[in-house]
């Protein structure tokens, strides 16, 4: 794999994942598009994404060439959690705690301050691609919606350096993956970073699947481990998941 690391800002866009797509298609060598302001955001399910226009949001794709990477949703939890530690101010007392909701959301103190929404791709030529999307809640403005519920880092950065800090990690992760595979290494970090366990929740994927449990490992595979309330263990490879508490 060759990773790259040219950046393509936009003002705006209506979505930075439709413009990294059409890069990969062109056969364009960026491998991070960043917009200042997006309009059509989306995330699971192509549900609406609401991102903060620049400087107080970060909406990002990162094109990962080659694959299959089937960690890729992990990694990506990972490089960002990551660069955000690395970005915190170190004034800051106490840290806030920074942790990730399985498998891949980014919270702060218990609330989501960044999502994440992974995709694999071919290009025209037929060599396949991921696509990582990342919008991120940086700093609060002035004005926040009422309905908006989710919080905000309070970093002091700007997302042009927030998503080259996201690459640096994302690039150094994915080539320890491509020699080791989803290792102890990988697999204890993730572990260490991950709020998840240890909780109860539901799990949801469509409307006839949902069970509700207690989130007692991951596999070594990074899958979830939930023991639903009548004692059997499931292992969750993907769909949502809700806090109960």
């Amino acid at each position: 794999m060759v990773y790259r690391n040219m950046l393509l800002h936009l003002p705006t866009t209506t979505s930075t994942m439709d413009v990294a797509r059409a890069a990969v298609q062109q056969g364009d060598t960026t491998s991070i598009v960043l917009a200042d302001e997006q309009t059509s955001g989306r995330g699971r399910l192509n549900r609406p994404w609401l991102t903060f226009p620049a400087p107080y949001g970060m909406a990002a794709t990162f094109i990962v060439p080659g694959g299959p990477y089937p960690h890729l949703p992990l990694i990506a939890a990972l490089a960002l959690h990551q660069a955000v530690l690395g970005l915190q101010p170190e004034t800051q007392n106490p840290t806030p705690e920074i942790l990730i909701k399985w498998p891949n959301d980014l919270l702060l103190s218990g609330k989501k301050a960044a999502g994440i929404l992974c995709e694999t791709i071919s290009s025209g030529a037929g060599a396949p691609a991921a696509l990582v999307g990342i919008g991120c809640n940086i700093a609060a403005p002035a004005y926040v919606p009422e309905s908006f519920q989710g919080t905000f880092l309070g970093l002091s950065t700007t997302p042009e350096a927030l998503a080259r800090a996201i690459s640096t990690c994302m690039q150094a992760l994915l080539t320890l993956y491509q020699q080791q595979g989803w290792s102890d290494t990988l697999h204890n970090s993730y572990l260490q970073s991950c709020a998840t366990l240890g909780q109860n929740l539901t799990w949801q994927r469509g409307t006839p699947q949902q069970l509700t449990g207690y989130a007692r490992s991951l596999t070594k595979d990074g899958h979830l481990e939930l023991v639903a309330e009548d004692g059997t263990v499931h292992v969750i490879h993907s769909g949502e998941i809700f806090d109960t508490r």
